[in-house]
């Protein structure tokens, strides 16, 4: 068995042993209303996707409202920092001024900026996105930061000395080097990214999944609340590990630990 076949088998046993577990603690408690069963959840999923819920819309509806969300905002942050993150590792001037802006974003309590950004802009659209910013961007610039930082200097001087163009200098020195960075940021940022969606559509902004956790919350359904958290990380893990993991490894494939 290779290697590569070896960890998806590992990592789908791990999955298999968590929901035994979940079954196991379900059959124990003997109470659906506190702590329903997988089987449960599994069917109330499929019946949220076929049928029309509270607001008129199937669980497909309020999906892709949520995935909407998490891709605009996401990308807004990403390219935000990586701009900040190169300028202030190119530029000295910018360096010395957001060093001391940076560490403020950064211990700002996510919960708190998404308050903020509720308080702000209401419970829309804007909301979300300002919230993501202020949370993603500033990880993502220190991110950036430190591998421009790492850069190989002696790169960046022969291609000026070659007169290359600074788009040249982005995409064929900066980019590739920084790459490591980028996916870095990139993979746990996502992670951030849709929690925070998930949080401001539980504060109020309308449909998503996370307005659907909070409408089955006030109804004090726990079958229809883990029902819609089961789906939204099973959706995570698909993105995670069937999109993002791919174009790492393609990403990568130069590299011997990724020729297998």
């Amino acid at each position: 068995m290779s290697a590569k076949w070896k960890a998806v088998g590992l990592r789908a046993g791990s999955i298999v042993v968590l929901v035994v577990i979940w079954w196991i603690t379900a059959v124990l408690m003997g109470d659906e209303t506190v702590l329903p069963g997988p089987v449960l959840i599994g069917a109330t999923i499929l019946t949220n996707l076929a049928t029309l819920g509270p607001e008129g819309q199937t669980a497909f509806f309020h999906i892709g409202i949520s995935l909407a969300r998490i891709f605009v905002t996401f990308a807004a942050a990403m390219l935000l920092g990586i701009g900040i993150g190169l300028t202030m590792g190119l530029r000295k001037v910018f360096e010395h001024s957001m060093l001391a802006l940076i560490p403020l974003a950064l211990t700002m309590p996510t919960i708190l900026m998404v308050f903020l950004a509720v308080l702000w802009f209401g419970f829309n659209e804007v909301g979300s996105l300002v919230a993501v910013i202020g949370v993603v961007t500033p990880f993502v610039a220190v991110n950036i930061f430190e591998g421009a930082k790492a850069m190989d200097k002696s790169l960046i001087d022969m291609a000026k000395s070659f007169k290359a163009d600074r788009r040249a200098l982005i995409r064929k020195v900066y980019l590739p080097q920084l790459m490591p960075y980028i996916f870095s940021a990139f993979r746990f940022s996502f992670g951030m990214t849709w929690k925070i969606v998930a949080l401001a559509e539980t504060f109020g902004i309308k449909f998503g999944i996370g307005y659907m956790f909070f409408f089955w919350f006030e109804q004090f359904s726990m079958e229809q609340v883990l029902a819609w958290v089961i789906l939204f990380v099973i959706l995570m893990l698909i993105l995670e590990h069937g999109v993002f993991a791919r174009l790492e490894h393609r990403a990568f494939r130069w590299r011997p630990s990724h020729s297998n």
